[in-house]
Formats: C-alpha cells, sequence, structure tokens
C-alpha cells in the first residue's frame, strides 16, 4: 500500500488510500507517525481542504456557474459526491477521511501540509468537456440510477476489496472503456499534476510522505521514477478546448432554419402586416412557454419574466440561452454556496420521503432550484421553437395558414431570390 521512490536530493513515500476506507486511515496515521516526514503532501485542493477544516464553503461565483454547461457539471460532481457519501454510510466512515487523517497526524508530528491536488472546478470542467454527447448522457444516466440505487453492485463490495489494487486497476479500466477522454482529464492529467507538485517538494530536499487514491498511486509513480516524461504544467490547467458539439450544431442549424424560413418569406413578398403578426407571436409563444417553465422550477417572477422576453433571442443565437438570463436575475433573490450539495446528499439519504416531498425539499435547496431554473427555462424556448410553426402559425399566418400555403410561400421566396442573384451577376 506504500512505496518509496528517491533521487539524490529528497526522499518520497507514496501511500495509496481507499476514500472510505478505515483502514485507510490507520495505514495513513501509522505511516506518518513512523517517518515524521518534512512534509506530508496530500490529495486536496484549497478549496476542499478549507471546507474539511470546517471554514465557510465558499459561494459559487455566478461567472463559473451560468458560463457554457457548468451547471451540468455541477450536477454530475454534486451526483458523484452523493454516491461517494452513500459508500462512506455503509462502511461507517466519513468520505476523505483519510486525508483529514493525514493532515491531522502532520500537523501534530510536525510536519508541512502540502495541498498538491488541481482545484476541483477545473478538473470538473475539463472532464466535461473531454466527454462526448453520448458519455455525458450515459454518465448522468448511470449516476441518477445509483441515486436511486438501481444497477449498482454496492451491497457485494468488501472493505478489503476497496483497497485492493487489482480492483482498483480493474475499476480504472473500465472507466477508460467507458469514457477514454473523460479518464484522461480525471485520472491521467491529475497523475501528472500531482506528481508535478510531489516531485517540487522532493526537489527541495524534503523527505515526503504523499497520501493519495490508490487509483492514482502507479500513475504518479511512474512519473517519479521518470519525472522527464512529465508533460508541462501549462498543460495541465486552464480550459480545455472544447470538442465538436452536437447540441450546438443542432443549434446552429436551427438558427439557419429561423432565418431561412423568414428569409423566404420576406422574399415572397407576404405582407408586412402578416410578418409582424409571426414576429409577435414567436415573441410571445416563446416568452410565455420559457416564463411558464422557469415558474414551474420555482423561479422568482422577475427571473422568468427576464427569461422569457429574450427567450426568441434562442433560435436566432443559440449561444444566448435564456435560461443564463433567468439565472442571473434568480441569483440576486437565490445566492449559491457549495454547502447546498450537502442539504441536498442530506434530502436524498431520507429513505422515508415520498418522492414528491423529495422534490420539494430539493426545490428549496437554492443550488438544485438555480439549475432547475437555468435548464427548464432553455427547454421552455427550445419547446416552444419546435411547437410555433404546428400549433400557432395556422392561427396566425394569414396565407401561412396552412401546410400547403407555408410550402408554396417558401418555394415563391427561394424563385424570388434567385432572380434577384440571377439580376445581380448579370
Amino acid at each position: 500500500m506504500s512505496d518509496s521512490a528517491r533521487d539524490g536530493e529528497g526522499s518520497v513515500r507514496l501511500v495509496g488510500t481507499a476514500h472510505v476506507s478505515a483502514d485507510s486511515v490507520a495505514e495513513v496515521e501509522r505511516v506518518i507517525e513512523e517517518e515524521e516526514p518534512d512534509a506530508v503532501a496530500v490529495e486536496l485542493d484549497e478549496g476542499r481542504y478549507r471546507q474539511m477544516k470546517g471554514g465557510t464553503p465558499d459561494e459559487i461565483a455566478p461567472a463559473d456557474l451560468l458560463q457554457g454547461s457548468v451547471a451540468l457539471q455541477f450536477l454530475a460532481y454534486w451526483l458523484l459526491s452523493y454516491v461517494q457519501q452513500r459508500m462512506g454510510e455503509r462502511f461507517d466512515i466519513d468520505p476523505g477521511a483519510d486525508m483529514l487523517a493525514a493532515v491531522e497526524t502532520a500537523e501534530r508530528v510536525g510536519s508541512e501540509v502540502a495541498l498538491v491536488d488541481r482545484d476541483i472546478q477545473v478538473t470538473i470542467q475539463r472532464f466535461w468537456a473531454r466527454m462526448g454527447f453520448v458519455e455525458k448522457l450515459r454518465l448522468v444516466g448511470q449516476l441518477l440510477l445509483a441515486v436511486v440505487g438501481i444497477g449498482g453492485d454496492e451491497e457485494e463490495l468488501e472493505m478489503d476489496d476497496l483497497t485492493d489494487t487489482d480492483v482498483v486497476s480493474a475499476m480504472m479500466a473500465e472507466f477508460r472503456q467507458f469514457s477514454p477522454e473523460g479518464a484522461r482529464a480525471l485520472i491521467d492529467e491529475r497523475d501528472a499534476y500531482l506528481a508535478h507538485n510531489i516531485h517540487d517538494l522532493r526537489s527541495q530536499g524534503k523527505h515526503v510522505v504523499a497520501v493519495v487514491g490508490a487509483g492514482h498511486k502507479e500513475g504518479i509513480e511512474r512519473y517519479l521514477d521518470h519525472p522527464e516524461e512529465l508533460p508541462p504544467m501549462s498543460s495541465l490547467t486552464g480550459r480545455v478546448e472544447k470538442r465538436f458539439s452536437l447540441f450546438k450544431a443542432f443549434g446552429s442549424l436551427l438558427t439557419l432554419g429561423f432565418l431561412a424560413f423568414f428569409g423566404l418569406v420576406l422574399m415572397a413578398g407576404v405582407s408586412n402586416g402578416t410578418l409582424l403578426r409571426l414576429f409577435v407571436a414567436w415573441f410571445l409563444f416563446n416568452g410565455v412557454v420559457a416564463a411558464g417553465l422557469a415558474l414551474l422550477g420555482g423561479a422568482h417572477w422577475t427571473s422568468a419574466g427576464v427569461g422569457g422576453a429574450v427567450a426568441w433571442l434562442t433560435s436566432v443565437n443559440p449561444l444566448l440561452a435564456p435560461g443564463w438570463f433567468a439565472g442571473y436575475v434568480e441569483l440576486r433573490y437565490t445566492p449559491v454556496r457549495i454547502s447546498d450539495v450537502g442539504q441536498l446528499n442530506d434530502i436524498l439519504n431520507d429513505e422515508a420521503l415520498p418522492i414528491r416531498e423529495v422534490f420539494s425539499r430539493m426545490t428549496e435547496v437554492p443550488l438544485f432550484r438555480l439549475i432547475a431554473v437555468v435548464a427548464l427555462t432553455n427547454l421552455g424556448s427550445m419547446v416552444a421553437s419546435f411547437l410555433f410553426i404546428p400549433l400557432v402559425l395556422p392561427l396566425v399566418g394569414g396565407d401561412l395558414g396552412s401546410a400547403s400555403e407555408v410550402v408554396s410561400v417558401l418555394v415563391q421566396g427561394a424563385q424570388n431570390s434567385l432572380e434577384l442573384l440571377r439580376g445581380l451577376v448579370a
């Protein structure tokens, strides 16, 4: 469970742990007390360390929470923490007890505590950005099934299995098969990041005991034995260039379809009155549906109104999702903190609550309510965009009241456009 790696200056002893193992806690305490190292390196970042020591959880910055798909990233992080907490309850130990034991034992023997892990928000962002669309759906789906207790092998786990290297390796191999790119961010990059910081401590001539998850132990050992193979630190931080997004591609096609429809209708010579009715109907229908779903998610009426007012823009520019606007306004009434994750876990852990009561209590937690408002506002705008032509257009379209009339007008618009282009070329 532990090994040593040395260079010409300092030395490192690695201790691989399971984060919900009482045996790991005992091993960590024993090794640190025996070694009395200059520094104890722990797999923690500043935020998790502060929270573990009982500090006040930070508020989540609006720009961080609402940017892009960060809300979904935070949802995945919450679900992962929930599954880990459930495992901790099964084995009667708090998740992260191994790291807490390392910190407290280091302080007791007078060793420096070194936080060597990457910021959790950076890791989750890079993990999410590297995964494909199908992988994201599978991950969230499997986590949701784990939350409700379906499809898991938790009852078959034994504590010895959790700290056994072969089992950990098998778990890592399974995750790589599930999502190779996700494993790169969640496992390989963190191996390198942790190894970088541990190697720096060793290079300063310090004797180091490094307490890390068992899944990272092999990768860190490899880098410590061959530090020349470490990738540049700059390649392990910052935002990842996003992969091709099926959702954004679909949104772009929807935008092109929207512009093409109204462009051809205009070129067909449809009356200004009809065009005005179409735009007003588009604005109102998108707004009402988006605002209605936002209110259903628990939004303040001001937030819902702002989301509804800009909902029509989603079809013009899919990068301007109305949920972001609604979310920013909602944050005026709903301050979100990292501690909300713990509240959500406590609600889900109460197995006596009926599903309706679970949902009701979850909507009272600011983080869940904010994510619901953002998601439902975006969903409302998207649904309205799809339903506008079959439901609303026949009522307000005038000459566009039936499918055959729509096709006829679009064909006429296309013909007029071609004639205009020929005239310009000639």
